[in-house]
């Protein structure tokens, strides 16, 4: 994605997008600058939960450890929270999707 600054346009390492589902909670997802999801949080029951998760999104981000893990380990987590709500994902398939913007901290 690139995006105008002046008069250049400068490539964007990505984004942090805060969706409220189908049901009435909210989501994180990280975009890439290309608009690819690479990753998507667990639900929130409010929107003041979902900010302080991005906090923790962007701790984990900027310090946190690689490590690797068992398919089993990935197997678990996937049995816990599912990859994606199927009414989250035909809902970014749409060509022009209305956002609402939140500033989530300084």
């Amino acid at each position: 994605m690139l995006v105008g600054v002046g008069d250049e346009e400068v490539a964007m390492a990505g984004h942090l997008e805060l969706v409220e589902t189908p049901d009435g909670e909210y989501r994180i997802l990280m975009v890439d600058g290309e608009d690819v999801l690479m990753g998507l949080s667990r639900r929130f029951a409010s929107m003041d939960e979902a900010v302080e998760g991005v906090a923790a999104i962007r701790e984990v981000a900027g310090t946190g450890l690689l490590r690797p893990a068992s398919a089993e380990r990935y197997a678990v987590l996937m049995l816990e929270e599912p990859v994606i709500d199927s009414a989250l994902a035909a809902q970014g398939a749409q060509a022009h999707v209305q956002a609402k913007v939140v500033t989530c901290g300084s």
